[in-house]
C-alpha cells in the first residue's frame, strides 16, 4: 500500500509548525497527524502554553511579569478572552502531557519570576532576602493541606519588606500548593482560573488507577474548577461509589477530606456524599466495623436523610455499636 503523501503543513520545518501552533493556540493540532504531534511534542512549548493560559490576569500582571524571556511572542496572555481561556484550560487539563510534575515545575518558575520582577523595589532583611533567592526550593516538599487557602489573609510563608522609595511596609505572602504569591492586595497565581468561568475537573483525574500524583493534582484543582454543574453531583457520586466498590480505603479517605467547587455556592463544599453512598457502603461491607461505613458514620452522619431511621440503624449495626435509638 503506498504511503500517503504528507500534507503541506506536515512538510514544513519543525520550527515553522511550532510557530504556527503558538500563533493559533489550537491545542488539538497535534492530533492531526503523527508528524505534527512529534513536531509539537516539546516540553518547552508545553511550559509556554501553561504560562499563557493559566497565569493570573489581574491588572498588576500587565506590568513586569510577561517579559519576552518568560513568555515569548506571539503568546499574549491578555489577547485571550475569558471564554477562550476557560475553553483552553479545559482542553489542556485533559491532555496527557498536562501532568502534576509539569504543573509544579510551571508554578515554581512562575513564582521565582514573579519574585524577581515584583520584589525588585523592596528591601528585606538579609535572612529574608536569602529565602527569596531560594524560593523555588519550597516546592520540593509541598504541603497539599495548607491551614489557609489562597483566599485567606494568611500565608504559608510571610515576609515583611519595605518599599525602597517610601520606606512603607509591604507584606509578601506565599501559598506554594496553590502556586500563589501576594504582594499587598495583588495576587499572582498559577494555575489561575476566571472566577465566573471556571474550568472543569478533567475526567482523567476521576478514575483509577489512583496514584499519589493523581490525587494531589485533583486536590490542587478541586477548589477552583467545577466537579459538577448539576445539583445531584453525577461525577462526584460516580467516583465515590466506584471507590467503595473497589474497596480502595485510602482513596476513599482522601476524597472524603477533599472540598469541591459547585456553581451555586461561593465557597467549596465537602466532597458530596449522597444517600446512595451509604447504601453502597452497606452492600459491600463484609465484616463488622467496616472501615468504609465507619468513616461515613464518623464524618458524614449529617448527610443521612433525617427521617431514614432504618438506614441509620443498619449503619450503626455495621460498626458494632447497635441501634442508634
Amino acid at each position: 500500500m503506498p504511503v500517503p503523501a504528507a500534507s503541506i503543513l506536515e512538510s514544513l520545518p519543525v520550527e515553522i509548525i511550532q510557530e504556527i501552533f503558538l500563533h493559533c493556540l489550537e491545542v488539538n493540532l497535534p492530533r492531526a497527524s503523527i508528524k505534527i504531534a512529534r513536531a509539537l511534542s516539546n516540553p518547552v512549548l508545553y511550559t509556554w502554553v501553561i504560562r499563557c493560559v493559566f497565569s493570573s490576569t489581574n491588572e498588576s500582571s500587565r506590568h513586569d511579569i510577561f517579559t519576552p524571556d518568560f513568555l515569548p511572542a506571539p503568546l499574549d496572555v491578555f489577547s485571550i478572552s475569558p471564554q477562550e481561556r476557560r475553553d483552553l484550560q479545559n482542553v489542556i487539563l485533559g491532555c496527557r502531557w498536562c501532568t502534576l510534575p509539569l504543573m509544579r515545575k510551571c508554578q515554581r518558575e512562575y513564582i521565582e519570576h514573579a519574585v524577581r520582577r515584583k520584589c525588585r523595589e523592596l528591601d528585606f532583611s538579609p535572612s529574608d532576602r536569602e529565602i527569596l533567592a531560594n524560593i523555588g526550593d519550597r516546592f520540593e516538599n509541598i504541603n497539599i493541606y495548607p491551614d489557609l487557602s489562597h483566599r485567606g489573609r494568611g500565608g504559608e510563608l510571610i515576609l515583611k519588606g519595605k518599599v525602597r522609595k517610601t520606606n512603607a511596609d509591604c507584606r509578601v505572602a506565599f501559598w506554594f500548593h496553590f502556586g500563589a504569591l501576594q504582594i499587598r492586595a495583588d495576587i499572582f497565581r498559577l494555575p489561575s482560573f476566571p472566577s465566573d468561568l471556571p474550568a472543569r475537573v478533567p475526567d482523567k483525574l476521576l478514575c483509577p488507577p489512583w496514584t499519589e500524583a493523581k490525587l494531589e493534582f485533583l486536590q490542587l484543582l478541586s477548589m477552583d474548577t467545577y466537579m459538577d454543574d448539576e445539583a445531584d453531583h453525577p461525577r462526584a457520586k460516580r467516583v465515590l461509589r466506584q471507590v467503595i466498590r473497589d474497596r480502595d480505603l485510602e482513596t476513599f479517605r482522601r476524597l472524603l477530606n477533599m472540598r469541591v467547587r459547585v456553581p451555586w455556592y461561593t465557597f467549596p463544599i465537602p466532597w458530596p456524599v449522597l444517600p446512595n453512598h451509604f447504601y453502597v457502603a452497606l452492600k459491600y461491607a463484609d465484616e463488622l466495623d467496616d472501615p468504609f461505613v465507619s468513616l461515613l458514620v464518623d464524618q458524614r452522619w449529617d448527610d443521612i436523610p433525617p427521617g431514614d431511621f432504618q438506614l441509620k440503624d443498619n449503619l450503626m449495626s455495621k460498626i458494632g455499636t447497635g441501634s442508634s435509638g
